[in-house]
């Protein structure tokens, strides 16, 4: 009996100058080397605007995971690309498949077991990565220099602000009495939950219309734009590779008055030493209890911050309130 090749297509397409169609003509391709080959075609997965350099893509993930399961012999792309641009999540996930006992294949990039083979995938694998991360280097070259002339780089503007014709910002007047808000109540001792609710229970929206949430407003507190300074690439990566706005680079564009001012310099120096306070005196609120002395008391032999303990006493229930020290090696003896 003919043993046919059960396949499962894989097709993706980024955002970098591709469309769905991009898709159709993939799949369109395979099909027609799969009809060729009398290849049976099983499953198609498909990821819309994701990129290779990542293996953050759900339909990939599934693919993966149902190699394990015998339900396909081969794995098909287009190109060797679209299924990767990261050598080492190449090899990686080569691997898993290998051991499922799937094979990789592509339409325009025949390959065999011959070393030359081996070779030239490894090739293909470092000229793809090299396209990437050259492409990405020439996209943020092209983004630095619309900083430096302090037009809006992309995305959503700010809270507060629209752009014109060229892209600069613009204050939306409206959205800028939330963003006032915002700073003064801060800076007049208000939390994030009593300030979200002034905001919500006064009709504010966000800048995509939803309700507001603390971590928009503390990327609002954050934004030293709200003072006329335009500031571009400020934010460090994560670990992949995502934008961490709890933390900056060393270095970053930074324009005084490349953008129009919303609050004063003096209320966001007040605010960020608020927040940088807040910051160390974390025990305060992540306590169901308030003390008077929180983050104010510490140990004079290794030096860290007592912390409140409750306790209830006796048939009355009593509440007595204790401070201690956690992990000194002197108190424990």
């Amino acid at each position: 009996m003919l043993n046919i090749p059960k396949v499962a297509q894989y097709a993706r397409f980024s955002s970098d100058n591709q469309r769905s169609e991009s898709i159709d003509a993939q799949i369109r391709a395979m099909n027609q080397f799969c009809k060729q080959n009398h290849w049976q075609v099983v499953s198609t997965y498909t990821d819309e605007a994701r990129s290779a350099t990542t293996d953050n893509r759900p339909q990939f993930q599934q693919m993966i995971a149902d190699s394990g399961k015998g339900l396909f012999d081969i794995v098909l792309v287009h190109k060797l690309d679209r299924f990767s641009r990261d050598r080492y999540d190449s090899a990686i996930y080569k691997k898993k498949l290998k051991k499922n006992h799937v094979k990789l294949c592509s339409v325009l990039e025949r390959m065999d077991d011959s070393p030359e083979s081996i070779m030239m995938e490894a090739v293909l694998e470092g000229m793809s990565e090299y396209y990437s991360k050259n492409l990405a280097r020439e996209v943020m070259k092209g983004m630095n220099e619309t900083a430096l002339q302090c037009k809006h780089t992309g995305g959503c503007p700010p809270l507060g602000y629209d752009l014109d014709e060229n892209r600069h910002l613009i204050i939306n007047e409206q959205e800028a009495q939330a963003v006032k808000i915002i700073f003064q109540m801060f800076a007049d001792g208000y939390g994030y939950t009593t300030i979200i609710e002034y905001l919500n229970a006064h009709g504010y929206k966000t800048k995509r219309g939803k309700m507001f949430g603390k971590n928009s407003l503390y990327e609002i507190l954050s934004n030293e734009k709200y003072t006329g300074v335009f500031v571009f690439n400020k934010a460090a990566a994560r670990a992949d590779g995502k934008r961490n706005n709890h933390a900056q680079k060393d270095s970053y564009i930074r324009i005084e008055g490349g953008c129009p001012a919303i609050i004063g310099k003096k209320l966001f120096a007040q605010v960020q030493r608020i927040k940088a306070k807040n910051k160390r005196n974390t025990g305060r609120y992540h306590s169901k209890e308030f003390y008077l002395l929180t983050g104010k008391l510490v140990c004079d032999v290794c030096g860290k911050r007592m912390i409140g303990n409750l306790r209830f006493s006796g048939r009355s229930k009593t509440r007595l309130a204790t401070i201690r020290i956690v992990q000194c090696a002197t108190t424990r003896s």
